[in-house]
């Protein structure tokens, strides 16, 4: 399957959504948000505000991690329900939305560690720019096989553990496991097409993969997609590159929480070019 590339950093991915995604190593998706640099995933469309009103909306993610907190801290080993997560709550409700320092998910059984977002949580400005979008919650049982395309249309689907939401309405969410894959541009030895064809399990295998993916870093980091035979596993991209499930409450020092969100349609981009040095700037 060929993607329809718009420029070398731009292409439609192909779905029933026709999204536009950015790709590469180090594409220019910068933007300024919330007084730091965040960064532009896609034009995404058909994203539900939870009124059954369909827009196309900017999707975001910051540009560096907020810290390494557990997805959930319910019972020894987290449960994988992202509507009633501890993580959802501190990035919806609790010291990161409302800025302020208060006690973050650190482990199981209700375990917690101090956390300071008084000055890197989100502005009031920053909230008005953000509109509620339906997030679904489909997820896998299964996890080697799994391509870019196939994992696209998991998260999409009622696939989940019993009795669990397949949608949540809110503000702040994290990446896809299918963000990730579609975010890369391939190389030479490894193309793109070969790329998103491969299971993400392999993909530390595909050095050009990864290494030309600006969603990748040295490091890992938590997605919003559950393994549904499972109540507590959670998929998250591995520092080697891979997709890989681990336990809610793993709370190790590389298990990096990354905020993602839709901008509201009503934004406009007044400046900028997009680079690190001189990032779109937004204005209601």
């Amino acid at each position: 399957k060929e993607n329809y590339y718009l420029t070398d950093e731009v292409v439609d991915d192909e779905t029933s959504d026709n999204n536009l995604r950015y790709i590469g190593a180090d594409p220019e998706n910068y933007i300024w948000f919330n007084d730091e640099l965040w960064r532009i995933i896609g034009v995404m469309n058909n994203i539900d505000d939870g009124s059954d009103t369909k827009e196309t909306r900017l999707k975001i993610i910051k540009n560096e991690s907020i810290g390494e907190y557990s997805w959930d801290n319910k019972g020894a080993n987290g449960e994988n329900d992202w509507s009633t997560s501890a993580l959802q709550t501190l990035l919806n409700s609790g010291a990161y939305y409302n800025r302020t320092s208060g006690e973050c998910p650190y482990g199981g059984n209700g375990a917690t560690t101090p956390c300071d977002f008084s000055t890197t949580g989100l502005t009031e400005e920053t909230k008005l720019m953000i509109d509620n979008a339906v997030w679904n919650l489909g997820g896998s049982s299964t996890y080697n096989t799994l391509t870019t395309y196939t994992l696209y249309e998991r998260e999409r689907g009622n696939e989940v553990y019993t009795g669990r939401p397949t949608t949540w309405t809110g503000s702040i969410g994290l990446m896809y496991p299918s963000d990730y894959g579609y975010a890369t541009s391939g190389g030479v030895t490894t193309n793109r097409s070969t790329c998103l064809i491969n299971g993400l399990y392999n993909w530390h295998l595909f050095e050009d993969c990864i290494n030309n993916n600006w969603l990748y870093v040295n490091q890992a980091q938590w997605t919003l997609t559950p393994l549904v035979t499972s109540s507590n596993h959670v998929f998250r991209r591995y520092a080697s590159g891979h997709i890989y499930y681990a336990l809610g409450s793993v709370s190790k020092t590389d298990m990096a929480v990354v905020p993602v969100t839709y901008l509201s349609s009503n934004i406009k981009i007044t400046s900028g070019s997009g680079t690190k040095e001189l990032p779109y700037v937004l204005s209601l």
